[in-house]
């Protein structure tokens, strides 16, 4: 059984997977209000009192960002402890796996991630890097080649005819590509956060 951790997402969740489909999935916090870092020890422990995930967890998943910062970090501390403390392997996903498993082409396309204390960003293809940019409100000028824009929460606010918007799940996309995934035991977890000031990136 897998341990899926989404803290990228604007509401933080676990999703139990078993088999390639989902068992169970809980919110860790039910709203912007509550912080990640109460919550998800009682989550788990709890989550832990039902379904045996000390006993039958045998891979974990986290998502890396682009996202909070505070949730990345609380994120990818928990899930590097229990992965230390349990000897079991992680895959890690980030915008950049986000973006590879969804683009049409590296040339039209990019990802909008709506994450936690409202905070948006784009991952998309500059030539042959990967760049991530934060939003600072959901009208943003995109660069000029982009025509297909998938997103995980709402719909942006892109005023563009041309564009093409489709949403995504990541829970959906780790279902769907779950044999890609690189499953590794002392895994460093590297949280993407970008800031508009070049200081903290």
């Amino acid at each position: 059984m897998i341990l899926f951790l989404d803290v990228v997402s604007p509401i933080p969740e676990f999703h139990l997977i078993d088999d390639k489909k989902v068992r169970v999935s809980i919110k860790i916090i039910e709203n912007s209000d509550e912080k990640l870092s109460d919550s998800i020890i009682p989550k788990y422990l709890k989550m832990n009192e039902l379904y045996k995930l000390n006993k039958l967890t045998t891979h974990f998943i986290v998502t890396s960002g682009p996202g909070s910062y505070t949730s990345l970090r609380v994120g990818a501390s928990f899930i590097a402890g229990l992965s230390q403390s349990t000897d079991l392997p992680v895959a890690v996903i980030s915008g950049e796996n986000i973006y590879e498993f969804l683009k049409n082409d590296y040339t039209n396309t990019c990802v909008y991630f709506e994450s936690s204390n409202n905070q948006n960003f784009l991952t998309f293809r500059d030539g042959e890097k990967i760049v991530h940019k934060k939003v600072e409100n959901k009208n943003c000028i995109l660069p000029k080649n982009i025509k297909n824009i998938f997103y995980n929460n709402e719909s942006p606010d892109f005023y563009d005819e041309n564009l093409i918007f489709t949403s995504f799940s990541f829970l959906e996309i780790v279902l769907k590509h779950l044999n890609k995934l690189e499953f590794k035991k002392n895994t460093i977890i590297k949280p993407i956060y970008i800031s508009n000031n070049v200081i903290l990136n």
